[in-house]
């Protein structure tokens, strides 16, 4: 079995130019990654403003995607938590530039949450990708 991904906006559902409504794998092997962080691997946050803990969390996916075999561009489905609806303008911006190159940007769910794990956790963003399954 091929391994691909379709993105569409199904009839009838909203669309925008920040997520796909639906995408649908065949032939993958499924990546989950818990939800990042803006920490670092000591745990610590460098960053208190908000942009610059968004870039740290997918500076943080995009290196346990790496582990994986994956890139961005595996990225099916991201669920996106904030502390603060403030912050909603930035993350677009943000998700925008890291997705920029991809024909098509996964799905996305985003909440606005009373807080995080963390209290300066300001952003958290789960992940699942996929890519080829091994034969």
């Amino acid at each position: 079995m091929n391994f691909s991904m379709r993105h569409s906006n199904p009839a009838g559902l909203w669309t925008s130019p920040r997520l796909t409504q639906m995408v649908e794998v065949q032939g993958a092997r499924l990546i989950v990654l818990s939800g990042q962080t803006a920490a670092n691997a000591d745990y610590k946050v460098g960053a208190r403003e908000f942009r610059a803990q968004a870039d740290a969390v997918y500076d943080n996916i995009e290196l346990a995607l790496r582990a994986a075999g994956a890139t961005l561009a595996n990225v099916v489905k991201t669920t996106t938590y904030l502390v603060d609806a403030k912050d909603i303008a930035a993350l677009r911006e943000v998700r925008a530039q890291r997705y920029k190159a991809l024909a098509a940007p996964p799905a996305n769910t985003l909440l606005v949450v009373s807080r995080l794990a963390e209290p300066e956790f300001l952003i958290e963003i789960d992940v699942v990708a996929a890519v080829p399954a091994v034969t």
